[in-house]
């Protein structure tokens, strides 16, 4: 388990290999954000459990892929707490199902449409949540105060949402990874929505990423992806 800790909060980060969990600790409530796929659902119920004996009060959900959501009911039910995602991607978790996002490489291309084309495997289904409520910024400030905000950040999905904590640290889901030194993400439905949400997150002064997939993100790395990839439609950052 690792541990950040700032003014107020105390962040918990699962030990899961395909989606990077957060368990946010203030001193009155825990959420958890992202729950990951449905076969590391034991290794975030452990690290859950290691950290005390006060469950979860919420699951905060940055976007409705298979891969943050597959164990949200199974924990709320664990845990007896709600379940919460952007108004966007309500109707997918009361739905089980989503839609694969579109694959911006060779290497993710391949997989958007091999996943189409295999039977036996499909990534967008999950158990529904037929009770998971509108996840705003209302809603964060009462579960984790109100230096807690919600940033709404589409491009990887149009449902995407972040959470920044202190205007310090940002809970990031899929809109960046850290892969190979790599930040841009692999799938996004909308590179010029992308686009806006990484300057979103720059004009905050966050100076920590957390993203799903990868190690923390320093400022200084963020920056220097956003001047490689977008600086010829922004050039603030110079």
């Amino acid at each position: 388990m690792i541990t950040i800790q700032k003014e107020g909060f105390q962040i918990y980060i699962t030990k899961t290999h395909r989606c990077a969990c957060y368990l946010v600790e203030t001193s009155k409530k825990r959420v958890l954000i992202d729950t990951s796929m449905r076969f590391e659902r034991h290794i975030v119920k452990k690290c859950i459990q290691s950290t005390g004996t006060k469950g979860i009060d919420a699951i905060f959900l940055t976007h409705s892929h298979t891969d943050h959501v597959a164990n949200a009911l199974y924990f709320s039910n664990a845990f007896h707490c709600e379940v919460y995602i952007s108004n966007e991607g309500i109707s997918n978790l009361k739905n089980g199902h989503c839609k694969m996002p579109k694959g911006i490489n060779a290497f993710s291309k391949g997989i958007y449409w091999a996943e189409k084309k295999l039977p036996f495997y499909d990534f967008t289904q999950f158990d529904a949540c037929p009770k998971v409520r509108i996840l705003d910024d209302e809603v964060v400030k009462y579960y984790l105060g109100d230096s807690a905000e919600l940033l709404k950040t589409p491009g990887h999905s149009d449902d995407s949402i972040s959470i920044l904590l202190n205007r310090e640290i940002a809970i990031v889901g899929d809109l960046m990874v850290n892969a190979f030194g790599n930040l841009y993400p692999p799938f996004a439905d909308d590179e010029s929505a992308l686009n806006a949400s990484w300057k979103a997150f720059l004009d905050t002064k966050c100076n920590v990423f957390l993203p799903a997939h990868g190690r923390p993100i320093h400022r200084e790395k963020l920056i220097s992806s956003y001047k490689k990839y977008f600086l010829s439609a922004n050039k603030e950052y110079s």
